[in-house]
């Protein structure tokens, strides 16, 4: 197996020497271990391209295969040495930035200390990410808003805990922090920044519909927050961030109007919510939604 999962690095990076730097390995020590795989197969996985390695027709029939074999062999090795009594059992979590920042922090902090045997992962990421960490079984439970590729690929469970709105955010020191009457046209004078995701995002969709002069993308919410302190930037942002962001000195713009109200919340396989772990946590969740301080759908 450990030959498989070199492998798949390789896919992933497309790189063998990028794939032997991150599974601190030699770069021939890895290239042997492609080597024996491939022998093994009678066939060859990868294809030399100018910029690193891509997948043959064969490595690709191995790959999709192996990303399913993979996360399950671990899964099985986990539920094992649970059971000996030599691990704690893991929950894996994948999130966009509202449930990682504000919403599932307290969460966590209260499900383990009343589940002391196990271990909770969370991971801030994309949405494609998180979408493809539930595909491959790497993630038990992604938060977020669903989008239609999880039900075209896979069938999944959708809880909606959040119901959120958008709206258009600043330093409090900026000159529009305390602008009354505010138009589209006035917001569209200003330089953007974007978090790194929802640069369609804006009040009553109108903001989405028109080009915005956008000077910074920051690749998460946790980056851009340090950029807007002080900037004279605007950013679209979920109603969700509002008491977090008027902590850290950051003011809402005075509009009457906002974005479009998204649901968002947990999305999970039959698979996953057959875990114990995984159940117990979703209970935790829903007995927390009514503090989740958001709009409500319209």
């Amino acid at each position: 197996m450990k030959e498989l999962r070199q492998f798949v690095e390789v896919a992933n990076l497309r790189s063998i020497s990028r794939a032997a730097k991150k599974l601190n390995i030699s770069q021939p020590a890895l290239s042997r271990a492609i080597h024996q795989l491939e022998v093994s197969y009678g066939v060859p996985l990868f294809v030399r391209t100018g910029a690193g390695v891509e997948l043959s027709a064969y490595g690709s029939a191995l790959y999709s295969k192996a990303v399913q074999i993979l996360p399950a062999l671990a899964e099985v090795r986990e539920e094992i040495e649970h059971l000996q009594g030599r691990a704690k059992a893991v929950i894996r979590l994948a999130t966009g930035d509202l449930w990682g920042l504000v919403i599932l922090p307290e969460i966590i902090r209260t499900f383990s200390e009343s589940h002391p045997d196990v271990v909770v992962q969370l991971t801030i990421a994309d949405d494609g990410t998180r979408f493809e960490g539930l595909r491959q079984g790497i993630y038990d439970l992604v938060f977020g808003t669903l989008s239609y590729k999880y039900e075209a690929v896979m069938q999944v469970e959708f809880e909606t805990f959040v119901r959120q709105a958008t709206y258009v955010y600043c330093d409090a020191g900026h000159r529009l922090a305390k602008a009354h009457d505010m138009t589209i046209e006035k917001l569209l004078e200003e330089r953007w920044l974007s978090p790194g995701y929802g640069d369609d995002d804006g009040p009553a969709g109108q903001v989405a519909s028109l080009p915005r002069d956008y000077a910074v993308r920051a690749e998460c919410m946790t980056q851009a927050l340090f950029l807007l302190r002080g900037s004279p930037f605007l950013m679209a942002a979920s109603t969700g961030f509002e008491r977090l962001f008027k902590s850290l000195g950051i003011a809402k713009v005075d509009i009457p109007e906002h974005g479009g109200i998204q649901a968002s919340g947990a999305i999970y396989t039959a698979a996953a919510s057959a875990k114990p772990a995984v159940r117990d946590f979703l209970r935790l969740v829903r007995g927390s939604a009514h503090s989740f301080d958001l709009p409500a759908l319209e």
